[in-house]
């Protein structure tokens, strides 16, 4: 990368429309979320979080390309997923990055 150049150290993989239709309140709160669990999930220890259903397959992806288990549930809430992160797996290799 030449100097001045800039590349996103995530992708966001918004580019298939997923967000046609959402009010910008709606996709803030899904960029704030996004934002919060790349920070966890950067801290390398285990956690479980709730998300939007929007952000489910995202968190989901990130996990994987970190190299970290990861799951994710239903939960009795309406309108929330619950996303299990756990350790790095260490002998899976990691997915190539969306483009």
């Amino acid at each position: 990368m030449n100097e001045g150049e800039f590349e996103l150290v995530e992708p966001f993989e918004i580019d298939d429309g997923s967000l046609r239709g959402l009010s910008p309140q709606y996709i803030f709160a899904l960029g704030v979320e996004w934002a919060m669990f790349r920070r966890q999930l950067a801290d390398g220890s285990p956690f479980t979080t709730l998300c939007l259903p929007e952000n489910r397959i995202r968190f989901v992806r990130m996990a994987e390309r970190h190299s970290r288990f990861v799951e994710d549930r239903q939960t009795g809430c309406v309108g929330w997923t619950s996303i299990w992160v756990g350790d790095v797996i260490s002998s899976v290799p990691p997915l190539p990055e969306s483009r």
